[in-house]
């Protein structure tokens, strides 16, 4: 995997491409060459790195290293995420940028490598609950009887969206609910006024409401179900519809 180095090649001095105001980065500088052995160091990368090793794939996570080693060689400046390993039990997520630098002496060609890099563990570790809650509450919401969505205030309660459980709500597909007056006409006859009244009532107040009514989800068949919501509403305060959730319950309670 690494750098094949040729027999005949200078050693490169990289002192005339350092400056002192790497040493005042909070991000890491590393010179390195084609065996990655490493050339000069900022003092963040020395802080992070205890100047343990001199070679800079024995801090590459080995996951990652071909990653590593392809962005190296391919001499693209986009930016890769790996992980570098601070001692033998943390690991610390990192944005590297890689430059190759080529450097004439005596008509002589060589190069080596600049890289900063800036820690991410932090963001990934935020990124990464962020996902599993993401997946948690789909699975939640793809396994029960929920339906989230958001509403128009109108009689009819228009849905701009709703969530999948939808279906074992209702009976009916998103498709068939969002941009529609259905919802509205799903909900008992009966029951329409009520619905109505206990939600403006909420809304006047900002307040969140919590009722419970019938759905006639197929022929002469009515589900009870309770709903949980609030509004949502512009800086002035004028409602810009209804968030929810819909859930299905047992027989109306006594």
């Amino acid at each position: 995997m690494m750098l094949q180095k040729q027999q005949t090649q200078k050693i490169v001095q990289p002192s005339a491409y350092w400056t002192p105001v790497f040493d005042q980065l909070n991000e890491a500088v590393i010179f390195f060459d084609d065996q990655l052995n490493i050339l000069r160091s900022n003092a963040a990368w020395q802080n992070f790195s205890h100047n343990t090793d001199m070679v800079l794939n024995r801090y590459i996570y080995p996951e990652d290293l071909y990653l590593f080693i392809q962005s190296m060689q391919s001499g693209f400046s986009r930016p890769i995420h790996i992980r570098l390993i601070q001692d033998s039990e943390h690991l610390a997520w990192f944005e590297v940028k890689m430059q190759k630098i080529e450097v004439i002496d005596c008509d002589e060609e060589h190069y080596f490598w600049s890289m900063i890099a800036c820690e991410q563990t932090d963001l990934v570790k935020a990124r990464y609950l962020k996902d599993a809650r993401q997946r948690v509450l789909k699975g939640i919401l793809t396994r029960m009887p929920i339906m989230l969505y958001r509403s128009r205030n109108n009689r009819d309660w228009t849905m701009e969206y709703v969530s999948e459980g939808c279906q074992q709500i209702t009976g009916h597909t998103e498709t068939e609910l969002i941009n529609s007056p259905l919802y509205g006409q799903l909900i008992h006859p009966h029951d329409r006024e009520y619905v109505w009244s206990n939600i403006q009532e909420a809304l006047q107040r900002h307040g969140c409401f919590h009722i419970r009514y019938r759905l006639n989800v197929a022929e002469n068949q009515t589900h009870w179900v309770q709903e949980i919501g609030q509004g949502a509403y512009s800086e002035s305060g004028m409602v810009l519809g209804i968030d929810g959730i819909v859930f299905q319950t047992q027989a109306e309670l006594c």
